[in-house]
């Protein structure tokens, strides 16, 4: 399900794509309008794509001129399958794209990535049967201005009924102390589990990156049926996670606050390209708060920390409501540029791609990101 059709196999398949020229996609109409960009108005929900299938999204690409922190989490994308007046796609455009906390970053994956901190691609193929809607929210107080989009879809494709759609969801909540952070809950129908986007605003000092990702799948309870080693080896690492980049696991945005004494903006990702992880009925996916004890190498403690994430799975549409979208108030608070991390990030548009100060902080960063993040 999850790969493109060989490229030397000839198909009935019908090519197409929808900018803002070309807002239905419609064949031969590709300059009926030269026109490449929208604005979208304070409150706002526009439609990106409106589509009747049988079809398939093979490939988003979207930028906009304000590409701050508190606006890549105020812009909210949202994707509708078939008859459902249900969203399966709810996210915040930056963390949708693998941003956590609107840190634009670097990375190229086969399934998202974001060039040079301004282009931002998905390759997550997304069949529908009968009808694709794709919209953006402008949940600020501006004009969302320069927004340029082009999605890429093919007509035509075979949707089964056993056929998954595609969905995301935005999480960011701080349980107590001995909680674990849920990423993911969701049941009735089948479905396959393909990655996530992850990070936490620690609460106290200390590293707050050694808990386990668990899966709970098809009726666990007190005992999940897989269980990660750490969080660096859950990304493909191990002994503690710096900035990298692989193919299906990374991290693409990394900052060391100078009182915390740890990560403090740490966006990281994992996508099971080559070991997705099904389940026949329900699945739960935890992340547990444990960290280490400041000057106490090897000793863990339970901690309470401020965490967000992106799950991505396939499923069969059902009404089944996703969880609900946090307020804009509660995405944005604590993810403004800090002046500590600005400064920085300043003194890094010299080209270099690591700076540590007398005063212990450190930020690393591709040399592009620092001038669109404090620019």
């Amino acid at each position: 399900m999850l790969m493109p059709p060989l490229p030397y196999r000839f198909t009935n398949l019908e090519s197409r794509s929808i900018t803002a020229g070309n807002p239905t996609g419609e064949k031969g109409g590709s300059l009926a309008e030269y026109k490449h960009a929208i604005g979208v108005a304070p409150g706002e929900t526009v439609p990106l794509a409106d589509i009747t299938g049988p079809g398939m999204i093979r490939q988003i690409w979207l930028t906009i001129r304000n590409r701050d922190p508190v606006g890549l989490r105020s812009y909210v994308l949202r994707i509708y399958w078939d008859d459902s007046e249900l969203p399966s796609v709810e996210a915040p455009w930056g963390d949708f794209f693998g941003l956590a906390h609107g840190r634009p970053g670097h990375y190229s994956t086969p399934y998202l990535g974001v060039s040079e901190a301004k282009g931002y691609n998905c390759a997550f193929p997304m069949p529908f049967s009968k009808r694709c809607r794709i919209t953006f929210e402008n949940d600020t107080d501006e004009k969302a201005g320069g927004l340029f989009y082009q999605i890429n879809y093919t007509l035509g494709d075979e949707v089964t009924p056993d056929t998954g759609r595609f969905h995301a969801h935005f999480r960011r909540a701080t349980p107590p102390r001995g909680r674990n952070f849920v990423l993911l809950d969701r049941g009735g129908t089948p479905g396959v589990y393909v990655g996530t986007t992850i990070s936490a605003l620690p609460r106290e000092p200390g590293t707050w990156r050694e808990g386990e990702f668990r899966f709970f799948i098809d009726g666990d309870t007190q005992r999940p049926t897989i269980v990660g080693t750490g969080w660096s080896d859950w990304f493909l690492s191990a002994w503690g996670l710096g900035m990298h980049q692989s193919l299906y696991a990374g991290s693409n945005y990394q900052v060391l606050h100078p009182e915390m004494k740890s990560k403090y903006f740490c966006s990281c990702y994992r996508f099971h390209v080559m070991d997705p992880i099904y389940f026949q009925h329900d699945l739960r996916v935890e992340h547990t708060q444990i960290g280490g004890r400041p000057g106490m190498p090897g000793c863990t403690h339970e901690r309470e920390d401020d965490w967000c994430s992106v799950a991505y799975w396939y499923q069969n549409v059902t009404a089944q409501l996703l969880p609900q979208l946090p307020s804009r108030e509660a995405r944005i608070a604590g993810i403004a540029v800090q002046e500590w991390e600005a400064d920085a990030l300043a003194r890094m548009r010299s080209g270099v791609d690591r700076h540590t100060d007398g005063g212990g902080v450190s930020v690393q960063a591709a040399p592009a990101v620092a001038g669109m993040i404090s620019g």
